[in-house]
């Protein structure tokens, strides 16, 4: 289990950043009073549950990306990327207006406003564009995620995707609908889970 010293170390976090960090975790906790932004259950974990579980994209992704997270919720990955990462930018995309206001509550006061784009709609509304990377995190199944996203990405977009203990189901379920290069790389926050890297996504 990943701890916030654990956090700092694996991570190397500076300590002007990790003072961001804890005023997000404050911030998450007293939001979850009113809203449901993650497993109730997940809270006392959060440290290892949601900030590592978004910090380890990170390996995968690069610095200075543009991120689209879909389904951001809570920020995670996308709001935490955005913050542990000075040279990204990140577009959070939330349906849910509620939650929105969370968002643009943690991005003000953690000083990100500049880097950190929030769409209160649905993905499938926003104009086509090209993002660098394309993330999800315990929204849909990864066909799913591609039919909503793919107007947004090109051959060398990235799609980084954390998946549970079902990520060889959801691969199996793309066949015949995409075609894609991809590889599996585990996770450091559960053994069950993998990240799903996948690049030139072919509509079948």
């Amino acid at each position: 289990m990943i701890d916030r010293e654990g956090f700092a170390a694996a991570f190397d976090v500076p300590r002007e950043t990790m003072a961001q960090l804890d005023r997000y975790a404050t911030l998450l906790t007293d939001w979850q009073t009113r809203m449901n932004l993650v497993g109730p259950s997940t809270l006392p974990q959060t440290w290892h549950r949601h900030f590592a579980d978004s910090a380890q994209l990170l390996v995968h992704a690069g610095h200075g990306r543009t991120w689209l997270d879909i389904g951001a919720g809570g920020g995670f990955p996308g709001l935490l990327i955005a913050t542990i990462d000075p040279k990204s930018t990140v577009t959070l995309v939330e349906s849910i207006a509620k939650k929105c206001r969370f968002l643009e509550t943690v991005a003000s006061e953690l000083g990100l406003d500049r880097r950190v784009i929030i769409e209160n709609r649905r993905v499938e509304a926003l104009p086509r564009q090209r993002f660098d990377i394309i993330t999800a995190r315990a929204l849909a199944p990864i066909v799913q995620i591609f039919d909503w996203a793919r107007h947004l990405a090109d051959k060398d977009t990235r799609w980084v995707l954390p998946k549970g203990a079902r990520w060889e189901e959801e691969l199996a379920a793309t066949e015949g609908r995409y075609r894609f290069s991809h590889v599996t790389r585990p996770s450091l926050t559960d053994a069950q889970a993998r990240i799903i890297i996948a690049h030139d996504v072919v509509a079948q």
